[in-house]
């Protein structure tokens, strides 16, 4: 009976390590009829449902507290200047608070990163070196991007506030 019991509690405690990975966020909610193809925000809808939630620990960071994920890219090996490289892992994020708070909150959470402004973004990245959007160091130097939404950016957050972008490598 003893013996019974241990292997039931290793076989638990071995998929609680294997399978417990508590998720960096939840995705937002997709109703129903956003994925019929017809319908306006079917992409979008699409786009949420078909993201891979990674765990906390992959990205490395926490998330901002109530932000949802609106969708999630796995990196692609791209050729830049002739090298190749794999891009960093993304996961963009809406949340109906003000851009400030969100940048309160980040420039808590990565204290240890540059920050610089370009174009409206707000921009941590991870070390001191150069960084430049749209650059190989953009690409796989490991960032977070916060800007003010668009109105109607989204049809699945209609009153998103701000898009938090975050580049990661596990």
């Amino acid at each position: 009976m003893k013996t019974v019991f241990l292997t039931l509690l290793f076989f638990f405690v071995i998929g609680m390590g294997i399978g417990g990975a508590e998720p960096f966020a939840r995705k937002i909610d997709v109703p129903e009829e956003m994925l019929k193809p017809t319908h306006p925000a079917a992409l979008d809808a699409m786009m949420t449902q078909n993201s891979k939630v990674p765990s906390k620990e992959k990205v490395g960071i926490s998330p901002y507290q109530g932000a949802k994920i609106l969708f999630t890219q796995q990196p692609s090996n791209l050729k830049m200047n002739g090298k190749k490289i794999e891009a960093n892992h993304m996961i963009a994020m809406g949340t109906i608070d003000k851009t400030d708070q969100v940048l309160s909150f980040f420039r808590t959470q990565v204290a240890d990163w540059t920050y610089k402004e370009v174009w409206g973004t707000h921009i941590f990245y991870k070390g001191r070196g150069e960084f430049k959007l749209m650059d190989e160091s953009s690409m796989v130097t490991p960032h977070i991007q916060i800007r003010e939404a668009l109105p109607q950016e989204n049809p699945l957050m209609p009153d998103m506030k701000t898009v938090i972008e975050i580049y990661y490598r596990p």
